[in-house]
């Protein structure tokens, strides 16, 4: 008969004895990021009607996984906002590991987010909301925006987008007798702390009748009587940018902003003249009132 086979080498026995390799892991889904900011601050209608149409409540931002609506109030240099995230598919699909994060930027605006009411949306129609406090430390240019991430079906996702939290949230009111507006107007004609603008009336007449009550809602601007108005067709007016920054002597520290509103309603033109201590706060409270005129 023939010989038996020789055994096999030792090290084919240890391979046979040995567990398998562990598979592969497959690599981790990227996230994929959206930043929607850019396109909601130029020509989204839901967040001008929160930003600069003054709305209180209202959607924020949607699209076909997910919308968010926000409730806002400010006093001061502080404010407050209830963020709420909303489902919004048609078939049951769950949005799972939900947080909320902020991006203020270079704004200085100190903020404090409370934990989501839940981290998971299993079905259509469900929603999570927390609570933002904000405040103002400095002036800011800047919006700041909210940072949500969240998985569906495996793919995470990051969306940012742009809160209706502005500077002129934190204007308020002053009111001024009409020599002392006078009086503060000429303090502060320095170089560079004035910000003249021309520019065509698009959201109505360049009245007074139009101009005034929409400034003093949306703006937050207190009227002065008695300064000269041309036959009512220059306005004059006064805020505060209230900050949460305290002086030497443990005040808060205010940004007071002045401003000639001169208007020719044969043109449909205005001629914006504003004056404050810092020269940003000038160039920004000048966009803000051309945007809502």
């Amino acid at each position: 008969p023939p010989p038996p086979p020789p055994p096999p080498p030792q090290e084919l026995l240890a391979a046979a004895a040995a567990p398998p390799p562990p598979p592969e892991l497959a690599p981790a889904a990227e996230v994929v990021d959206v930043d929607a900011t850019k396109a909601m601050l130029a020509e989204s209608p839901l967040y001008d009607a929160l930003a600069r149409l003054n709305e209180r409540s209202g959607t924020l931002y949607e699209n076909e996984a997910i919308s968010v609506s926000v409730e806002q109030e400010y006093r001061g240099s502080q404010g407050r906002l209830l963020v709420t995230v909303h489902n919004e598919y048609e078939t049951p699909t769950a949005v799972v590991d939900l947080s909320l994060d902020l991006d203020v930027g270079g704004s200085g605006l100190r903020y404090h987010v409370g934990p989501l009411s839940s981290t998971t949306l299993p079905a259509p129609g469900d929603s999570a909301a927390a609570q933002v406090m904000l405040e103002c430390m400095q002036p800011f240019d800047e919006a700041p925006a909210a940072v949500l991430a969240f998985a569906i079906a495996g793919q995470r996702y990051q969306l940012k987008i742009a809160l209706p939290s502005l500077f002129t949230k934190f204007l308020e009111p002053v009111d001024l007798a009409p020599q002392v507006f006078v009086q503060r107007w000429a303090t502060l004609g320095a170089p560079g702390l004035e910000c003249m603008q021309t520019f065509a009336a698009n959201a109505g007449p360049a009245n007074a009748a139009f101009a005034r009550p929409r400034l003093e809602t949306l703006v937050n601007l207190a009227f002065v009587a008695g300064v000269d108005d041309n036959q009512g067709t220059i306005l004059s007016a006064a805020a505060a940018l209230r900050t949460g920054t305290e002086n030497a002597g443990g005040d808060k520290i205010s940004v007071g902003c002045l401003l000639r509103l001169e208007m020719n309603e044969a043109y449909r033109a205005y001629r914006l003249t504003v004056r404050t201590a810092v020269p940003r706060v000038s160039a920004s409270l000048a966009a803000a009132i051309q945007k809502v005129l």
